[in-house]
């Protein structure tokens, strides 16, 4: 009986032996899998407005229009588009499209669509989107007519967002409260399928057979399985990928990029991104109310340093405002010029202590400094406390989840007085469309303060909201130039932020993807990955 159980045994650990070994590198018998730091929010494109959540929606939905990975905008679902005038903007359709259970897209899916983005009793994230749309009619067979109230220059990339795709009408009225979620799921009509999504573990899917777009529906290389994994643990998302069980990670740890690098199966991708590191201050509460205090502060942010000491080949020093050149996408010289003369709050010790003596604080104070858990934004808030301690400024660490942190940044967390939640906090701001507006009107416009708002560091100023509203309103590239710049001469003068550093996507994969690895966060295509075979 020994012998047999023994041989049993070691047929089991062979067996297993053989299982580990088969990980080793990204094979086309199974599943791709990508990992995710968090679970995603929904299965509704209503609510992909965070990395996990978009990820997994942009392969089962899609939208009018796609934002390519080099942030240019191309028709998807749409065929074609143009704007009739400043506030007529006209889109004629794909007439053959199908979503996934086989039934064709219609007209009144695509109305329905986008006219639930608005729906108050959805609640949807991006419905601030369309604050600016009077009305979204159809004008043909095939064609719809969104009528503005008033010109947007940044009209044009709504529907390459989340808030232009597209889901069937009757499935979601059919399932209600269940649709987006477990028990509901979605149909789209993306070239995959949700075929389960276990929450806190991992969403399943499949190939679309049903796919509308034949160059990729009759091509053998597309991957036919996908699973998004829960791994919230950096150094376990990392060993997990380097063993071959992960095939793909988009937000690696700086600090794990050698691990990965280092690895016999896997490789690193840095690209640039419209991503970037703030010190942002609470604009409406004290001590931070007061500006010669905010310039204090922004005086002893060493960005060099950081960047050279910190965030070191994943990013680069910002300058003086929000954005770095990924967003210059109108007149990148002149911009590049601007930046550079541009130079705000200058690292210097001395001035430091003049501003703080010009302030209602200048023997000091205590506060709180917010931050996320990732191992180089708590470096970046250990270098600030030591520098700040330097002119009197006692910082206490305050370390919370990524979650608390974006729901403080987007005004989830809101005092009984309406005031946000943080004294300063260390936050990460990623455009969502190739507009420089996406960085500063986002921001800076007091509109959008308070609860729900993007407004992260409750800044206001009439006449930087003049400025903002104008350039918004502006489809003319020069004039909006110059009305951004007029808002940031103001913006960087008054330091509701200090912009610390510009950083870089960071993309873990599998050598044997060949293809599909440079993507942007809200550009993320997995039917555009190959597999070497």
């Amino acid at each position: 009986m020994k012998k047999i159980l023994s041989t049993v045994l070691a047929l089991l650990i062979a067996a297993l032996a053989l299982t580990s070994c088969g990980q080793q590198g990204s094979s086309a018998d199974r599943p791709l899998r990508i990992s995710m730091i968090s679970d995603i929010t929904a299965l509704d494109p209503a609510f992909a407005y965070d990395g996990p959540t978009i990820s997994v929606i942009l392969q089962v939905t899609e939208g009018i229009l796609r934002l390519n990975a080099d942030g240019s905008i191309s028709p998807q679902l749409a065929k074609d588009w143009e704007a009739k005038d400043e506030l007529t903007y006209v889109y004629n359709m794909r007439d053959d499209v199908c979503f996934s259970d086989g039934s064709p897209m219609t007209m009144e899916d695509v109305l329905y669509s986008l006219n639930r983005y608005r729906d108050e009793s959805v609640a949807s994230y991006l419905a601030w989107m369309y604050d600016n749309v009077e009305s979204i009619e159809q004008t043909g067979d095939w064609q719809f007519t969104v009528k503005l109230f008033e010109p947007d220059a940044t009209w044009q990339y709504v529907f390459s967002t989340a808030a232009g795709h597209v889901v069937k009408k009757s499935y979601c009225e059919e399932k209600g409260a269940d649709f987006g979620k477990p028990s509901g799921l979605i149909i789209g009509t993306g070239p995959y399928k949700v075929d389960e999504w276990v929450i806190g573990t991992e969403v399943k899917l499949s190939r679309n057979e049903n796919y509308w777009d034949k160059t990729y529906a009759d091509n053998e290389d597309v991957v036919d399985n996908v699973e998004f994994v829960v791994i919230s643990d950096d150094t376990t998302r990392i060993q997990e990928l380097t063993n071959g069980n992960i095939d793909m990670d988009t937000m690696l740890p700086a600090e794990l990029i050698p691990t990965v690098r280092e690895g016999e199966n896997t490789d690193v991708l840095l690209k640039d991104s419209t991503n970037f590191i703030m010190l942002a201050f609470n604009c409406e509460v004290a001590p931070f109310n007061d500006a010669n205090v905010r310039r204090a502060v922004a005086s002893v942010v060493d960005k060099q340093s950081i960047a050279s000491g910190i965030v070191g080949e994943v990013g680069e020093a910002a300058t003086a405002l929000p954005m770095g050149k990924m967003l210059y996408t109108y007149d990148p010289e002149g911009w590049e010029s601007y930046a550079a003369a541009q130079k705000g709050i200058e690292y210097s010790v001395e001035n430091a202590k003049n501003y703080l003596a010009q302030s209602a604080y200048p023997d000091g104070f205590d506060c709180d400094l917010m931050v996320d858990e990732q191992n180089m934004n708590v470096s970046i808030a250990l270098a600030l406390q030591s520098a700040l301690k330097e002119i009197g400024i006692n910082v206490n660490i305050e370390k919370v989840s990524q979650d608390e942190l974006i729901n403080c940044e987007f005004g989830g967390d809101i005092n009984p007085d309406g005031t946000r939640n943080f004294e300063m906090g260390l936050f990460e701001w990623e455009s969502d469309y190739s507009d420089m507006s996406g960085n500063v009107m986002g921001i800076f416009y007091s509109g959008f303060m308070g609860e729900g708002g993007s407004n992260v560091p409750s800044y206001s100023n009439p006449e930087v909201d003049a400025l903002l509203e104008s350039q918004q309103a502006s489809i003319d590239p020069a004039e909006r130039e110059k009305l951004l710049q007029q808002a940031l001469d103001i913006i960087t003068d008054e330091v509701p932020i200090v912009p610390i550093a510009y950083t870089y996507y960071k993309i873990g994969y599998n050598k044997a993807i060949t293809d599909g690895v440079d993507i942007l966060t809200w550009a993320f295509y997995v039917k555009d990955i190959r597999i070497a075979r």
